[in-house]
Protein backbone atom coordinates (compact mmCIF):
# COMPACT_ATOMS: atom_id res chain seq x y z
CA UNK A 1 0.00 0.00 0.00
CA UNK A 2 1.11 3.58 -0.63
CA UNK A 3 1.64 6.12 2.13
CA UNK A 4 -1.60 7.86 1.12
CA UNK A 5 -3.48 4.54 1.25
CA UNK A 6 -2.15 3.94 4.76
CA UNK A 7 -3.18 7.42 5.92
CA UNK A 8 -6.68 6.98 4.52
CA UNK A 9 -7.10 3.52 6.08
CA UNK A 10 -5.88 4.71 9.48
CA UNK A 11 -8.06 7.82 9.30
CA UNK A 12 -11.11 5.68 8.66
CA UNK A 13 -10.17 3.47 11.59
CA UNK A 14 -9.89 6.53 13.81
CA UNK A 15 -13.40 7.56 12.78
CA UNK A 16 -14.68 4.13 13.79
CA UNK A 17 -12.84 4.17 17.13
CA UNK A 18 -14.07 7.68 17.95
CA UNK A 19 -17.60 7.44 16.56
CA UNK A 20 -16.89 9.84 13.66
CA UNK A 21 -16.85 13.12 15.62
CA UNK A 22 -18.03 15.99 13.44
CA UNK A 23 -15.65 18.57 12.06
CA UNK A 24 -16.83 21.76 13.73
CA UNK A 25 -15.02 24.77 12.36
CA UNK A 26 -11.82 25.85 10.65
CA UNK A 27 -9.30 28.57 11.18
CA UNK A 28 -7.70 30.03 8.06
CA UNK A 29 -5.17 32.89 8.10
CA UNK A 30 -5.75 35.77 5.72
CA UNK A 31 -4.11 35.14 2.33
CA UNK A 32 -1.53 37.42 0.75
CA UNK A 33 -0.66 37.90 -2.90
CA UNK A 34 2.53 35.83 -2.67
CA UNK A 35 2.84 33.04 -0.10
CA UNK A 36 6.43 32.18 -1.06
CA UNK A 37 8.05 33.74 1.99
CA UNK A 38 5.34 32.87 4.53
CA UNK A 39 4.88 29.79 6.67
CA UNK A 40 1.25 29.85 7.79
CA UNK A 41 -1.06 27.16 9.16
CA UNK A 42 -4.74 26.45 9.19
CA UNK A 43 -6.55 24.39 11.81
CA UNK A 44 -9.34 21.82 11.71
CA UNK A 45 -11.49 21.60 14.84
CA UNK A 46 -13.61 18.68 15.98
CA UNK A 47 -16.78 19.02 18.04
CA UNK A 48 -14.92 17.66 21.08
CA UNK A 49 -12.38 20.50 20.87
CA UNK A 50 -9.56 18.50 19.26
CA UNK A 51 -7.27 20.50 16.98
CA UNK A 52 -5.55 19.49 13.75
CA UNK A 53 -2.96 21.88 12.24
CA UNK A 54 -1.99 21.86 8.57
CA UNK A 55 0.31 23.95 6.38
CA UNK A 56 -1.39 26.40 3.99
CA UNK A 57 1.38 28.53 2.39
CA UNK A 58 1.54 26.62 -0.88
CA UNK A 59 0.91 28.78 -3.94
CA UNK A 60 -2.79 29.59 -4.26
CA UNK A 61 -3.89 26.95 -1.72
CA UNK A 62 -5.02 29.42 0.92
CA UNK A 63 -7.01 31.55 -1.53
CA UNK A 64 -8.71 28.38 -2.78
CA UNK A 65 -9.66 27.40 0.77
CA UNK A 66 -11.16 30.84 1.43
CA UNK A 67 -13.09 30.77 -1.82
CA UNK A 68 -14.61 27.40 -1.01
CA UNK A 69 -15.08 28.03 2.71
CA UNK A 70 -15.79 31.77 3.11
CA UNK A 71 -16.98 31.42 6.74
CA UNK A 72 -14.39 29.08 8.32
CA UNK A 73 -15.74 29.16 11.92
CA UNK A 74 -19.09 27.82 10.69
CA UNK A 75 -17.58 25.07 8.54
CA UNK A 76 -18.87 21.59 9.32
CA UNK A 77 -18.27 18.28 7.61
CA UNK A 78 -18.15 14.53 7.96
CA UNK A 79 -14.52 13.61 8.72
CA UNK A 80 -14.77 10.55 6.49
CA UNK A 81 -15.52 12.80 3.52
CA UNK A 82 -12.54 15.07 4.24
CA UNK A 83 -10.19 12.11 4.71
CA UNK A 84 -10.86 11.10 1.10
CA UNK A 85 -8.62 14.06 0.24
CA UNK A 86 -5.60 11.78 0.75
CA UNK A 87 -6.45 10.48 -2.70
CA UNK A 88 -6.32 13.96 -4.24
CA UNK A 89 -3.42 15.82 -5.82
CA UNK A 90 -4.92 19.22 -4.96
CA UNK A 91 -3.22 20.86 -1.95
CA UNK A 92 -6.40 22.53 -0.67
CA UNK A 93 -8.18 19.16 -0.52
CA UNK A 94 -5.18 17.30 0.86
CA UNK A 95 -4.60 19.99 3.48
CA UNK A 96 -8.06 19.49 4.93
CA UNK A 97 -7.50 15.73 4.91
CA UNK A 98 -4.23 16.12 6.83
CA UNK A 99 -5.76 18.58 9.31
CA UNK A 100 -8.70 16.24 9.89
CA UNK A 101 -6.36 13.27 10.41
CA UNK A 102 -4.34 15.29 12.91
CA UNK A 103 -7.46 16.34 14.83
CA UNK A 104 -8.71 12.73 14.98
CA UNK A 105 -5.26 11.64 16.16
CA UNK A 106 -5.32 14.23 18.95
CA UNK A 107 -8.77 12.99 19.98
CA UNK A 108 -7.58 9.38 20.28
CA UNK A 109 -4.42 10.32 22.18
CA UNK A 110 -6.59 12.26 24.62
CA UNK A 111 -9.10 9.42 24.94
CA UNK A 112 -6.25 6.99 25.68
CA UNK A 113 -4.63 9.32 28.21
CA UNK A 114 -1.42 9.24 26.17
CA UNK A 115 1.02 12.11 26.69
CA UNK A 116 3.76 12.01 24.05
CA UNK A 117 7.23 12.99 25.26
CA UNK A 118 8.24 16.62 24.95
CA UNK A 119 10.53 17.77 22.19
CA UNK A 120 13.27 19.88 23.72
CA UNK A 121 12.65 23.51 22.83
CA UNK A 122 16.34 24.07 22.11
CA UNK A 123 16.85 20.88 20.12
CA UNK A 124 18.23 21.25 16.61
CA UNK A 125 17.20 17.71 15.75
CA UNK A 126 20.69 16.68 14.63
CA UNK A 127 22.07 13.37 15.86
CA UNK A 128 25.86 13.15 15.72
CA UNK A 129 25.68 9.37 15.98
CA UNK A 130 24.39 9.07 12.42
CA UNK A 131 26.98 8.48 9.72
CA UNK A 132 29.96 10.69 9.14
CA UNK A 133 30.22 13.53 11.61
CA UNK A 134 31.54 15.76 8.81
CA UNK A 135 28.57 15.01 6.55
CA UNK A 136 26.01 17.81 6.25
CA UNK A 137 22.61 17.65 7.86
CA UNK A 138 19.94 17.46 5.17
CA UNK A 139 16.89 19.65 5.47
CA UNK A 140 13.74 19.55 3.35
CA UNK A 141 12.20 22.99 3.63
CA UNK A 142 13.85 26.07 5.12
CA UNK A 143 13.80 26.15 8.94
CA UNK A 144 15.76 29.28 9.83
CA UNK A 145 15.88 28.73 13.66
CA UNK A 146 17.09 25.15 13.16
CA UNK A 147 19.74 26.27 10.69
CA UNK A 148 20.88 28.91 13.18
CA UNK A 149 21.38 26.25 15.87
CA UNK A 150 23.07 23.78 13.51
CA UNK A 151 25.53 26.28 12.04
CA UNK A 152 26.30 27.58 15.54
CA UNK A 153 27.49 24.03 16.32
CA UNK A 154 29.68 24.05 13.23
CA UNK A 155 27.41 21.75 11.24
CA UNK A 156 26.90 22.24 7.51
CA UNK A 157 23.35 22.10 6.15
CA UNK A 158 22.15 21.03 2.71
CA UNK A 159 18.64 22.39 2.07
CA UNK A 160 16.27 20.86 -0.46
CA UNK A 161 13.92 23.67 -1.36
CA UNK A 162 11.46 23.91 -4.25
CA UNK A 163 11.62 27.70 -3.95
CA UNK A 164 15.40 28.30 -3.57
CA UNK A 165 14.84 32.04 -3.29
CA UNK A 166 13.48 31.38 0.22
CA UNK A 167 16.98 30.49 1.42
CA UNK A 168 19.31 33.47 1.93
CA UNK A 169 23.00 33.01 1.20
CA UNK A 170 24.90 32.23 4.38
CA UNK A 171 28.03 30.39 5.47
CA UNK A 172 27.63 26.68 6.02
CA UNK A 173 24.39 26.40 4.03
CA UNK A 174 23.96 25.02 0.53
CA UNK A 175 20.76 24.66 -1.49
CA UNK A 176 19.73 21.90 -3.90
CA UNK A 177 16.64 20.97 -5.87
CA UNK A 178 17.77 17.34 -6.31
CA UNK A 179 16.38 14.88 -3.73
CA UNK A 180 19.19 12.42 -4.40
CA UNK A 181 21.76 14.94 -3.20
CA UNK A 182 20.50 14.33 0.34
CA UNK A 183 21.70 10.71 0.27
CA UNK A 184 25.15 11.76 1.46
CA UNK A 185 23.84 13.62 4.50
CA UNK A 186 24.16 12.34 8.08
CA UNK A 187 20.36 12.54 8.42
CA UNK A 188 17.45 14.45 6.90
CA UNK A 189 15.07 16.75 8.77
CA UNK A 190 11.97 16.99 6.61
CA UNK A 191 9.13 19.48 6.84
CA UNK A 192 5.74 17.82 7.37
CA UNK A 193 4.26 20.17 4.77
CA UNK A 194 5.38 17.47 2.32
CA UNK A 195 2.24 15.62 3.45
CA UNK A 196 0.16 18.44 1.96
CA UNK A 197 1.93 18.84 -1.37
CA UNK A 198 2.31 15.03 -1.63
CA UNK A 199 6.07 15.08 -2.18
CA UNK A 200 6.94 12.91 0.82
CA UNK A 201 6.45 9.54 -0.91
CA UNK A 202 8.89 10.37 -3.70
CA UNK A 203 11.39 11.73 -1.18
CA UNK A 204 11.24 8.56 0.91
CA UNK A 205 11.65 6.47 -2.22
CA UNK A 206 14.69 8.48 -3.25
CA UNK A 207 16.35 8.27 0.17
CA UNK A 208 15.28 4.83 1.38
CA UNK A 209 18.23 2.86 2.73
CA UNK A 210 20.66 5.76 2.32
CA UNK A 211 19.88 8.11 5.22
CA UNK A 212 17.49 8.35 8.17
CA UNK A 213 14.57 10.78 7.88
CA UNK A 214 12.84 12.64 10.71
CA UNK A 215 9.60 14.51 9.99
CA UNK A 216 9.10 17.78 11.84
CA UNK A 217 6.54 20.56 12.05
CA UNK A 218 2.91 21.05 13.16
CA UNK A 219 1.54 19.33 10.05
CA UNK A 220 3.06 16.09 11.35
CA UNK A 221 0.82 16.08 14.43
CA UNK A 222 -1.04 12.90 13.50
CA UNK A 223 -0.54 9.29 14.53
CA UNK A 224 2.80 8.27 12.97
CA UNK A 225 1.99 4.62 12.15
CA UNK A 226 2.00 5.19 8.36
CA UNK A 227 5.25 7.15 8.51
CA UNK A 228 7.06 4.53 10.60
CA UNK A 229 5.84 1.82 8.21
CA UNK A 230 7.42 3.72 5.30
CA UNK A 231 10.79 4.26 6.93
CA UNK A 232 10.55 7.57 8.82
CA UNK A 233 12.53 7.32 12.06
CA UNK A 234 10.92 9.98 14.24
CA UNK A 235 8.04 12.47 14.01
CA UNK A 236 7.64 15.81 15.76
CA UNK A 237 4.26 17.45 16.27
CA UNK A 238 2.24 19.69 18.57
CA UNK A 239 -0.78 19.13 20.81
CA UNK A 240 -3.22 21.79 21.97
CA UNK A 241 -4.93 21.54 25.34
CA UNK A 242 -7.37 24.36 24.61
CA UNK A 243 -9.02 25.28 21.33
CA UNK A 244 -10.19 28.50 22.98
CA UNK A 245 -6.69 29.64 23.96
CA UNK A 246 -5.36 28.87 20.49
CA UNK A 247 -8.14 30.85 18.81
CA UNK A 248 -7.71 33.79 21.18
CA UNK A 249 -4.02 34.05 20.30
CA UNK A 250 -4.66 33.62 16.58
CA UNK A 251 -7.37 36.30 16.53
CA UNK A 252 -5.13 38.67 18.49
CA UNK A 253 -2.39 38.21 15.89
CA UNK A 254 -0.09 36.66 18.49
CA UNK A 255 2.38 33.82 18.02
CA UNK A 256 0.48 30.62 18.77
CA UNK A 257 3.29 28.14 19.40
CA UNK A 258 3.01 28.43 23.18
CA UNK A 259 -0.69 27.55 23.00
CA UNK A 260 0.42 23.96 22.40
CA UNK A 261 3.07 21.50 23.51
CA UNK A 262 5.70 20.25 21.07
CA UNK A 263 6.48 16.55 21.18
CA UNK A 264 8.47 13.90 19.37
CA UNK A 265 7.66 10.24 18.79
CA UNK A 266 9.76 7.31 17.67
CA UNK A 267 9.28 3.55 17.83
CA UNK A 268 10.46 3.49 21.48
CA UNK A 269 8.06 6.14 22.73
CA UNK A 270 4.95 5.38 20.68
CA UNK A 271 2.56 2.55 21.61
CA UNK A 272 0.99 2.30 18.16
CA UNK A 273 -2.64 2.78 17.23
CA UNK A 274 -3.50 -0.63 18.72
CA UNK A 275 -2.04 0.41 22.06
CA UNK A 276 -3.91 3.72 21.98
CA UNK A 277 -7.16 2.00 21.06
CA UNK A 278 -6.75 -0.42 23.97
CA UNK A 279 -5.97 2.44 26.34
CA UNK A 280 -9.01 4.37 25.17
CA UNK A 281 -11.27 1.33 25.65
CA UNK A 282 -9.88 0.73 29.13
CA UNK A 283 -10.36 4.34 30.20
CA UNK A 284 -13.87 4.33 28.77
CA UNK A 285 -14.74 1.24 30.79
CA UNK A 286 -13.33 2.72 34.03
CA UNK A 287 -15.20 5.84 35.23
CA UNK A 288 -12.23 6.81 37.44
CA UNK A 289 -9.97 7.02 34.36
CA UNK A 290 -12.34 8.90 32.06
Amino acid sequence: MTLNDDYLALGRRLCTLLGSPAVDGLYLPAPVADETFRDEFGFVFLADGSVGPFYVSLGGMLRTLWRRHPDPPLFSADPLHLLDGFGSTEPAVRGLAVGTFNALSAALMHAAGFEPPDRASDSDGADDRNGDGDAPVGMVGYFCPLIDRLTARGRHVLVLEQAPQRVPERAGVQVTTDMRALRDCSQVLCTASTLVNDTLPSLLDALHGHVVVDLIGPTGSGLPDPLFAHGVRAVGGIRFASRRQLLEQLRAGQAWGDAGRKYQLDARTYPGVDGLAAGSAQRGADPDQA
